[in-house]
């Protein structure tokens, strides 16, 4: 495959005095030709005429098949004459639908809006089709290849323009840093042959910069050409073909609005990063739902081989496609009825089209070299069809075996695009808006999401300041019980709900399981019992003797009664911290996920945020185990300890008194004289008050002490612990607070919140995706409002 360079890319070898007379030769033929009456090619028996527009329809009633090959017909060509069948309306639309397909931000979205696509293979004509079309001076020498997508515009000057041009290059390989490899071209003047011959070189030097000796595929080294090894019999070929893509809008008076997408030829023989990206290149335009194809195909090869055929049918698209048989005029003889019967497309044949076949004949080596004007090739196109056996072939239409008139030359075929090209933008439009309306809602949605642009301190501060309002608020929801998620009770979001929770389960873990013997309030039990409260304070006090008078209780047994007795509040009220912590700690997660929705400027607030949330852990790990080394103080001036003890020992005295009474009244009769209890008595009283007592109103002191402190432990735990600490002001949720901002530095700010690159990036596409929907929204609405 070659490529074209500095002295092949050229159309053609003229001086510029040569191109200069060209251009007047052609600006004084169109001049002369819209000064023709309008004339039409399509009838009403079309088959296709459904798909033209109305105002086209309504000409076409009166025009025979004699005068659609008459020479007074090649006046139609004239680009003003097609303007006036498309209409006013038609020309806007086609141009409005042509500025949105033009926006770049749009390109990666799947808009489907319709255009007209360029494929084929290699060396098949594509590119003298192309100039052909648009009379614009394209490179067409025989050892050219395109190597790059051209889309080309050519529309009418607007009402303050003057004619003129723009040439630019979209660099839209992402895997190339590459600078574009010439700033924008633009050119205008009054006079159309001054901005002809300035966009013939302008076009020219484009092709140039973009050839491989200015512009390398990505991974290519500008190093000079390869040699042929010793080894080898050539060397292997060299990647050529470029995702980038070349615009040029061309301005012209009295100009019907048409555009046109070149896509390189389908390479077969190369390198195999050309086979597959031309199949790419294709494939990438070919997949555009409402995009028409115009498949190119040389007559010498019409069908065979031709790789563009099952590009098509894989895509779906033939029934979008138009096949253009080029090179007619080199056609065997024995390959003139293959061709004819391409051009009947007659349904159910092989190769049937529902937009048709169609023929034209190129420009010769020659002719291009002699700079032979487009006029020209139409006249000469003209009588080639009405020759020979074209001439036969058309002669008896709509006979059967005839081929139709106007699936014959270039006018035609531009027609035709035209017309179908028109019919899928009108349908498509309110589609495409309403695709629009939907991207720009999305857009909005993500950019608000990503808050404002952060690329200076006070824009951060401002931006993490939004998220901390959002955070505080639901903390507080979260805290006062004004939940955000009413329905699921176990919503990590219901904290206070979830404290309270574990409040009451502290606190009867602590009332009913926290004791080491079970209370003793009957003074009948067995006070010698192994595994009895009774007796457990009865071998302590043993244990604890020491300096004080006989039958007097040791002065550290209450101590270490209590000590013993809440030997498990310890594990138990680390049990209920760890829950609240775990309650916390989910609210929190989940409080953050509410308020920031950047999963990575989350993850940066909480590790900066980490060292002060495990110290208020620590505090309250702390104060936790301050409270509870209070246990060893005893004292209290609680007034129900004194009532809890009366309480507690009054049926004691009650049973006693009661049993005494019991005794007396058993007396012997010999005794009854006598009011002195026997010495047997006095001795069992003696020992009950002596051992018993000491150990009941050691217990029920316990007993009554253990009232009153449980409760104020659990309290201090509660109201010292959870909610100074872990939900107070320094606590785990309130860290992430407007002091705390403003008190960062500038650099941790731009650590913090800064944007990366990515994210930036991210956002810049986004805000030129946003300004292209809401140009193009614009002006679709300006459309719609004048009821095109």
């Amino acid at each position: 495959m070659q490529i074209a360079t500095t002295t092949s890319a050229s159309p053609s070898v003229a001086s510029r005095d040569d191109r200069t007379s060209q251009a007047a030769i052609m600006n004084n033929d169109s001049k002369a030709a819209s000064n023709q009456p309008t004339g039409s090619m399509a009838s009403t028996k079309d088959s296709d005429s459904n798909f033209i527009a109305p105002a086209l329809q309504k000409t076409n009633s009166w025009v025979t098949r004699s005068k659609l090959l008459s020479p007074e017909f090649n006046n139609i060509k004239d680009e003003a004459e097609l303007g006036k069948l498309m209409g006013d309306d038609g020309e806007k639309l086609l141009a409005l639908v042509d500025d949105i397909r033009k926006i770049d931000s749009l390109r990666n979205e799947e808009l489907h809006i319709p255009q007209i696509v360029v494929i084929g293979d290699t060396s098949t004509g594509k590119s003298s089709v192309l100039q052909a079309l648009t009379r614009l001076p394209f490179p067409v020498a025989g050892d050219l290849c395109t190597r790059f997508v051209t889309e080309t515009t050519i529309r009418r000057c607007g009402p303050s323009e003057r004619p003129g041009y723009k040439i630019e290059v979209k660099m839209d390989d992402p895997g190339t840093s590459q600078a574009a490899p010439f700033p924008p071209k633009s050119f205008e003047s009054d006079d159309w042959v001054e901005v002809y011959q300035n966009l013939r070189e302008d076009i020219d030097d484009a092709f140039d910069r973009m050839g491989p000796i200015h512009l390398l595929p990505p991974g290519n080294s500008k190093k000079g050409k390869q040699g042929i090894s010793s080894t080898s019999m050539r060397p292997p070929p060299m990647p050529q073909l470029l995702k980038h893509r070349l615009q040029i809008t061309v301005r012209k008076l009295n100009q019907a609005h048409f555009s046109i997408v070149d896509i390189p030829g389908l390479v077969s023989n190369g390198a195999p990063v050309d086979i597959h990206l031309s199949v790419e290149l294709a494939r990438q335009y070919i997949k555009n739902e409402e995009a028409i194809v115009l498949a190119i195909t040389p007559a010498s090869n019409v069908i065979v081989n031709q790789k563009w055929l099952n590009l098509v049918t894989e895509e779906h698209a033939l029934d979008r496609t138009i096949g253009v048989i080029t090179k007619t005029d080199r056609i065997e003889e024995t390959d003139h009825e293959i061709i004819f019967n391409l051009l009947r497309n007659r349904a159910g044949s092989e190769y049937h089209l529902k937009l048709g076949w169609f023929a034209v004949r190129n420009r010769s080596s020659k002719e291009i070299q002699d700079g032979e004007s487009f006029e020209a090739r139409d006249r000469k196109e003209e009588e080639f069809f009405r020759s020979g056996k074209w001439k036969e072939a058309t002669l008896d239409f709509p006979a059967w075996g005839s081929i139709d008139p106007k699936v014959l030359g270039i006018q035609r075929l531009k027609r035709t695009l035209q017309g179908y090209l028109y019919k899928r933008v009108k349908e498509n439009f309110p589609t495409l808006r309403n695709k629009m309306r939907s991207l720009e809602v999305e857009y909005n949605t993500t950019i608000h999401r990503m808050g404002l642009p952060r690329d200076k301190p006070r824009d951060q501060r401002v931006y993490l300041s939004e998220i901390q309002s959002k955070y505080e608020a639901e903390v507080e929801r979260s805290l006062h019980g004004d939940y955000r998620s009413m329905d699921n009770p176990n919503h990590p979001s219901r904290l206070r709900y979830h404290v309270k929770t574990c409040n009451d389960k502290f606190e009867e873990e602590i009332r009913l399981n926290a004791i080491k013997y079970k209370w003793q309030t009957n003074d009948d039990d067995n006070v010698g019992d192994e595994h009895g409260i009774l007796r457990w304070i009865n071998n302590t006090w043993d244990a604890h003797r020491g300096s004080e008078i006989q039958y007097d209780a040791p002065r550290s047994l209450k101590k270490e009664l209590v000590k013993q007795q809440t030997e498990t509040w310890e594990t138990k009220t680390d049990s209920y911290i760890k829950q609240v912590e775990d309650a916390i700690k989910a609210c929190n997660d989940d409080l953050f996920m509410f308020a920031c929705k950047d999963d990575a400027l989350r993850l940066k607030i909480r590790e900066k945020l980490e060292e002060r949330e495990m110290k208020a852990f620590a505090d309250a790990k702390a104060e936790l185990q301050s409270i509870l080394k209070d246990r060893d103080y005893i004292d209290s001036w609680n007034p129900q300890l004194k009532s809890f003890i009366e309480q507690f020992q009054r049926p004691r005295m009650e049973r006693q008194v009661k049993l005494s009474l019991a005794q007396q009244q058993t007396k012997p009769a010999t005794d009854t004289a006598s009011s002195e209890p026997s010495s047997d008595q006095v001795s069992v009283r003696h020992i009950f008050y002596q051992v018993n007592k000491k150990v009941y109103e050691e217990h029920d002191w316990l007993y009554a002490y253990w009232n009153v402190a449980y409760p104020r432990f659990v309290d201090n735990v509660i109201i010292q612990v959870v909610e100074r600490h872990l939900l107070g002001p320094n606590g785990p949720l309130r860290l992430f607070d407007r002091s705390w901002i403003f008190g960062l530095e500038d650099e941790e700010l731009e650590e913090l919140v800064g944007e990366n690159e990515e994210t930036r990036a991210a956002r810049k596409d986004l805000n030129e995706r946003l300004a292209g929907l809401r140009n193009a929204l614009e002006k679709a609405d300006v459309a719609l409002r004048a009821k095109v």
